[in-house]
């Protein structure tokens, strides 16, 4: 595994942050699926504080609009063309009372969780100060013993 840092050639596009962009082998299609991405994601980013996006696709229900200028000249062909069959008028109704799926893609945060050292000493599991001893230590096995504690410094 290897990996390279090279500036942006579109120029600072982002403001702000870093990009990374992965180039898979193609035996890791697993690793395309937007849960496997997103587990990734939580695995690793579990004890930072810093804020990750992973951008998501949705489909969102959205309401046929019809501007009131469409309207007006619906009516006026009506008017004028008076061989329209009520079944026809019912299939459009139907047609229009159904709601269209819109593909929308947003950014959805992936660690979500406060940082361990942040919260109270009774909202931390064992388990949480374990994984995070692991984490930091890349040790398999369980600490020995913890405590947790709040400073204030000057």
């Amino acid at each position: 595994a290897s990996f390279t840092v090279v500036d942006d050639p579109r120029g600072n596009t982002l403001g702000r942050g870093s990009r990374v962009t992965l180039h898979l082998k193609e035996d890791a299609h697993d690793y395309l699926s937007e849960d496997k991405l997103k587990e990734s994601a939580k695995k690793y980013s579990q004890f930072i504080q810093f804020p990750i996006y992973v951008k998501v696709k949705k489909e969102v229900d959205v309401e046929a609009e019809e501007d009131d200028d469409d309207d007006d000249k619906e009516d006026e062909e009506e008017k004028k063309d008076d061989v329209e069959t009520k079944d026809e008028e019912e299939k459009e109704q139907e047609e229009e009372k159904k709601p269209k799926k819109k593909t929308v893609f947003e950014w959805e945060q992936v660690n979500t969780q406060k940082a361990i050292w942040l919260r109270a000493k009774e909202d931390v599991t064992e388990e949480e100060y374990n994984e995070f001893y692991k984490s930091i230590s890349k040790d398999y096995l369980d600490p020995l013993a913890y405590t947790h504690f709040n400073a204030e410094g000057e």
